[in-house]
């Protein structure tokens, strides 16, 4: 028996195919279900999330979750400033809105299922004009009007199912980050469409109190100052850049500002101002007792 070795063909262990293209097909393939299912899936529940009485989300125990810390009733002033800007609404009547203080130094204000909307004095405490304080409290219950907590959830919840069935077919940990990157971001993009409806909203509120909307501006440009030019790209966010917040508040006071009315901005109540300073003083000898 003979036996021979023969040289053997050149590129033999190699394929035609390029992996760096097959990478970024597979890749873009799989950005491209992901926001595609995403999309058509919250098209569909938000065409039934927001028609849930609000009588049921009302009946959800989810005060639970800050009434430890809220546990400070309203000023009279901050309550009467609360009151105008929700009747400024005409909200229908099953739409009842609870607003909540914490005497924290966070700095920030959010509404969440059941028409409850939570200010922290870390915030307040920033605000330098009541038309300022009135268009913080104006965008929290526009929020509320337009159902977003429900509808947040909502896409919460579709973002979770379409991501778990997803990541146990995708079989490596690389892809399986990118769903879930992929996921986040398009979920952010509805989250700045709903802060851009809800502005929109609280400029003709605040509109219909001072017959200006300079507390939008002023509002978005502490916010800014707060920020201190640090927020992350806006595609990663789940709020509009503050510039573009500013740009938008500009122009509808523009167009919807009372004809020949001076823009002057409203002081804050020195009640207000002097309860907001002991409210801190307070919160500072709770935490030295801890």
């Amino acid at each position: 028996m003979e036996y021979s070795n023969p040289e053997l063909p050149e590129g033999i262990n190699t394929g035609e195919s390029n992996h760096l293209k097959d990478f970024v097909i597979l890749t873009t393939g799989v950005i491209g279900v992901i926001i595609i299912t995403l999309t058509v899936l919250i098209t569909i529940v938000d065409n039934f999330a927001d028609k849930i009485p609000f009588e049921v989300e009302q009946s959800l125990p989810v005060d639970i979750f800050f009434k430890q810390k809220s546990n400070e009733s309203l000023p009279p002033y901050l309550k009467n400033i609360s009151e105008k800007v929700i009747q400024s609404f005409d909200l229908p009547e099953p739409m009842k809105i609870t607003v909540h203080y914490v005497n924290s130094d966070t700095v920030n204000a959010y509404a969440t299922l059941g028409g409850h909307i939570v200010l922290y004095r870390g915030l307040l405490e920033k605000l330098k004009h009541e038309d300022e304080l009135a268009m913080l409290i104006a965008h929290e219950v526009a929020h509320v009007k337009y159902r977003h907590p429900i509808l947040s959830v909502s896409h919460g919840i579709v973002m979770g199912v379409v991501m778990s069935l997803l990541s146990t077919s995708a079989g490596t940990s690389a892809i399986s980050d990118l769903m879930g990157h992929t996921g986040m971001v398009t979920l952010m993009q509805y989250s700045r469409e709903y802060e851009y409806q809800s502005d929109k909203d609280a400029i003709q509120a605040i509109v219909k109190i001072y017959g200006h909307a300079e507390g939008a501006r002023g509002l978005f440009e502490v916010l800014n100052s707060v920020q201190k030019n640090n927020e992350p790209i806006e595609l990663f966010s789940t709020h509009p850049l503050t510039d573009n917040r500013i740009i938008q508040a500009n122009q509808m006071n523009k167009k919807y500002s009372e004809p020949n009315k001076a823009h002057n901005f409203t002081p804050l109540s020195a009640e207000f101002e002097s309860w907001l300073i002991s409210q801190k003083e307070k919160n500072k000898l709770s935490i030295r007792k801890q």
